[in-house]
């Protein structure tokens, strides 16, 4: 029978993080890969007399094994998504308590073993999480550093690999919210549906709600004042969420202005059909749009979008789509996750490229007539919240995004 070592026994300690090479690195990330997904069975290997559990040494010579359903998943006594972060508290005390057996243990058995895997996911964030001080030391070859960069980036595809595993056998999932309203108001109470993620259409993220949604409708509803342009006739107010996802931000926000006796129209838009099903069963009114071609919309006051930059175009067609959609006098709210690693990094920065800024004070250009341009009038970068948010997230920015005359931003 084949065995294997436990996480516990072989993961480097992210305490001395900064001392461990770059190979010692790859062959845990490859150590973690062949345990939980291995795809084929090499000859049975021998026990390296150098795994010592106490020191948690790399063990190089690990077996590929064929990778069987896994049964459980891990559980979260709160209502919000852990992030998967460790703080360094949890990482000593798992360091010390967490230790396996001197012996082998049969996959199967290891593979089940919720506490050696939760061990594993947090011993990938937890690298991911400080791997500045692991991939940017003085004493290496600039070579090495880019090396260790791609390792990072290997991480973070395998805590995907984990987060895909688990959200294959997860259900439905009911949230709650409770977000504060004003100056010690009552609070406001949300309650929806996230769906699990799809394991092979990758574009279905809508599917749940995301940290900086959730952050961006507590601001919301704690000065409502400062993100709703509140009309002083008798029109309603008018607001569209682009890339609505479960509708989070579109159910507050209806929720808040009832609250405040303010009339107002809310469109919660996605484009994705599975996202849309789900969308049906937290809002009545919602509709499909396509940000690449927007089909003719009646002016709002307030259009609002939570991390739906996932793409270097999608800034540009989300402009052409605000353009067609915002009133002269309305205001355009995009929070967006910045994200340290992986294939979504500095996607915040072609926001900046899709609008230019409101407040550099650039003369304008000849010919330009004088015309009204979106501009970025302010951007503030808000920081992480604990136990909210995926790993990569390192804090999300908020753009204020206005018409201004082309004479402030040509």
């Amino acid at each position: 029978m084949t065995y294997f070592r436990a996480p516990t026994s072989f993961l480097p300690p992210l305490s001395i993080l900064s001392i461990h090479t770059t190979a010692s690195i790859q062959d845990a990330l490859q150590d973690l890969k062949d345990l939980y997904f291995a795809t084929a069975l090499p000859p049975k290997r021998t026990l390296s007399i150098n795994a010592v559990p106490a020191l948690k040494q790399d063990i190089s010579d690990t077996v590929h094994v064929p990778r069987p359903k896994r049964t459980g998943r891990l559980n979260h006594s709160d209502g919000v998504p852990d992030s998967g972060y460790a703080s360094e508290d949890d990482e000593a005390e798992m360091e010390e308590d967490l230790e396996s057996d001197a012996e082998d243990l049969d996959l199967g058995v290891l593979r089940s073993n919720e506490l050696e895997r939760n061990f594993s996911i947090k011993w990938l964030t937890g690298l991911i999480k400080r791997s500045d001080i692991w991939t940017h030391v003085l004493d290496i070859a600039p070579e090495e550093d880019h090396i260790r960069l791609v390792v990072i980036e290997e991480a973070s595809k395998l805590l995907a690999r984990f987060s895909s595993d688990d959200e294959q056998q997860e259900d439905a999932l009911t949230r709650q919210f409770m977000f504060p309203f004003g100056a010690g108001g009552e609070p406001i109470m949300i309650e929806l549906n996230d769906a699990p993620l799809t394991a092979t259409d990758h574009t279905s993220v809508g599917l749940q709600s995301w940290a900086s949604a959730i952050i961006f409708a507590e601001r919301i509803c704690t000065n409502p004042v400062q993100y709703m342009s509140i009309p002083q006739g008798v029109s309603p107010l008018r607001v569209l969420e682009l890339g609505a996802g479960t509708g989070l931000l579109s159910i507050t926000t209806a929720r808040l202005l009832d609250r405040m006796g303010v009339d107002a129209t809310i469109m919660a838009t996605d484009y994705h059909s599975a996202v849309l099903d789900n969308l049906l069963q937290n809002v009545k009114t919602n509709n499909s749009l396509d940000w690449s071609k927007p089909p003719p919309l009646e002016p709002y006051d307030v259009i609002l979008g939570a991390d739906v930059v996932y793409h270097p175009e999608h800034a540009k067609w989300i402009k052409n789509c605000v353009e067609k959609a915002l009133k002269k006098g309305g205001v355009f709210w995009l929070i967006i996750a910045m994200r340290s690693s992986g294939r979504h990094e500095g996607l915040w920065e072609t926001v900046d490229d899709a609008f230019p800024d409101g407040g550099c004070g650039f003369p304008r250009n000849e010919g330009c007539g004088g015309e009204m341009k979106l501009a970025v009038l302010q951007k503030e970068d808000v920081g992480r919240r604990e136990g909210i948010g995926r790993a990569d997230e390192v804090r999300y920015r908020l753009f204020e995004i206005r018409w201004l005359p082309c004479c402030y931003c040509c």
